[in-house]
């Protein structure tokens, strides 16, 4: 669905200090992993992933620059221009599955744990912030019957350390039929990283920077292997991302230049 709807706001949640949920009028159905385009008038449009699939379509928010600090004047009765939802998402197989989210990016994975959980799989989800005010969707994810481990970089909640230390703590332990992941791209590699050595087959959730969102302009190609983050993603297999020499190492932004993730070639 690529033509602009324009939708209201229908109820805005504060989750955390810099974190809110939009739930709009639109009534569509959507993948888990995939993405709306977002229009703010005189300001600009962005790529946010879908945390509500089902019914009223959900967008949860990490005020992030001026497109989000605009976003977050918004009230309930205001009015968005929409695109979506497009590109791909998750695709499930097997009965164990395992998730494993970084900040804003448990957003994605909060409705594919709902919709797993429904269909009567095992869901375990792996939950990281800086601090615990900062946790998004942990009680989400257990009101819907999955089991939730948490790591904060502080220790405030759970294990002090990252979500990739709970991980191979847990993979010590217990293996999954598949894993899925969405957060800071560090993160993510070294969680492909992780399962590679445990050969548990995993999906990546990414996020680059988009123009059109429809494949057309090649803004957000993946180096090394051809394929569009809006289009042939946002969603990736870890056997696709292994090509790319730009995964977990860089992105380009809006002029095409490579931005390295810490600053680091």
């Amino acid at each position: 669905m690529h033509e602009m709807q324009v939708v209201k706001i229908k109820k805005i949640i504060k989750e955390t200090k810099r974190i809110k949920t939009f739930i709009l009028d639109l009534d569509v159905s959507a993948i888990p992993g995939q993405f709306v385009m977002v229009w703010l008038p005189g300001v600009d449009e962005k790529p946010m992933s879908v945390s509500y699939t089902k019914g009223d379509l959900g967008i949860t928010v990490l005020r992030l620059g001026d497109f989000t600090r605009r976003l977050f004047e918004l009230s309930p009765g205001d009015m968005l221009g929409i695109r979506g939802p497009m590109g791909r998402g998750f695709k499930v197989y097997g009965d164990k599955l395992l998730l494993v989210g970084g900040g804003v990016g448990v957003a994605p994975l909060a409705p594919l744990a709902e919709e797993a959980l429904a269909e009567g799989k095992e869901v375990t989800a792996i939950i990281g912030a800086i601090t615990k005010s900062e946790l998004l969707f942990v009680d989400r994810i257990e009101k819907a019957g999955g089991r939730v481990l948490i790591s904060t970089d502080d220790g405030s909640a759970g294990k002090k350390g990252f979500t990739t230390d709970v991980l191979r703590e847990l993979l010590e332990e217990e293996t999954f039929d598949q894993c899925f992941t969405c957060g800071p791209e560090i993160m993510m590699a070294k969680v492909l990283d992780i399962t590679r050595e445990k050969k548990i087959p995993t999906q990546a959730s990414l996020h680059r920077y988009f123009k059109c969102g429809i494949g057309i302009c090649g803004q957000c190609v993946l180096d090394g292997i051809g394929l569009r983050v809006c289009k042939e993603g946002p969603t990736f297999r870890d056997k696709e991302l292994r090509k790319s020499p730009e995964f977990g190492r860089y992105w380009r932004n809006a002029a095409g230049q490579k931005i390295y993730f810490g600053g680091k070639k």
